[in-house]
């Protein structure tokens, strides 16, 4: 059952489906969404996936939680290969240093998906420029601004201790400095990696 709606969706760009149903097959996606499952509510045996099922269901992991195309998360493995390192952390490198993902992860806003409709509408500027694209890659050292008049329509907490990060208070907006690169070891769901890249094997 899991293995025939991970292929229901595989070739969708954005699902509008209900989000609860995704977590009770894949787990906790706290980009994707804040619904987590009742203790009485029993998951889906993943060991009766075959080796293929594993696989997939591990890649749409990445792009439930990021909220990406399956174009877009096969283009970002391949720049990964491109470069030296480890492939795998520098997929994970890319995908945490997008604009929304960026957004959500310093508390502007509650989900991903709500960062990308922040973007969206021209309310975020990096380096004093407009941005509305959500898979913006932010460099070491950019300057990240939005009103904060916006804070209480997405979100009221901002981690404003988080390492890697500066924050400025500068009139009606806050300013938000990335310093250094985001911390991949705590993505807050379980994910491996190796399995998402032996997917993309023939890609």
């Amino acid at each position: 059952m899991l293995f025939n709606i991970l292929m229901k969706v595989f070739f969708m760009a954005r699902y509008n489906g209900s989000r609860l149903k995704i977590v009770r097959r894949l787990g906790l996606l706290p980009g994707f969404t804040k619904k987590v499952l009742k203790k009485s509510t029993k998951a889906l045996n993943f060991k009766k996936l075959s080796q293929y099922g594993l696989h997939l269901q591990e890649k749409q992991k990445l792009r439930y939680n990021y909220g990406v195309s399956e174009k877009e998360l096969i283009r970002y493995v391949q720049k990964a290969r491109k470069k030296n390192g480890d492939t795998g952390q520098l997929l994970l490198q890319f995908l945490e240093n997008r604009l929304d993902s960026l957004l959500y992860k310093v508390g502007i806003t509650s989900t991903i998906l709500a960062a990308r409709q922040l973007i969206a509408h021209g309310h975020i500027y990096v380096n004093n420029t407009k941005v509305t694209v959500p898979g913006f890659y932010c460099e070491t050292g950019v300057k990240i601004s939005l009103k904060k008049s916006l804070l209480k329509k997405f979100s009221k907490v901002v981690n404003k201790d988080l390492d890697g990060f500066t924050f400025v208070d500068n009139f009606e907006k806050i300013i938000i400095v990335k310093m250094d690169e985001p911390d991949i070891k705590q993505l807050g769901f379980s994910l491996n990696i190796l399995l998402v890249l032996e997917y993309y094997a023939g890609n």
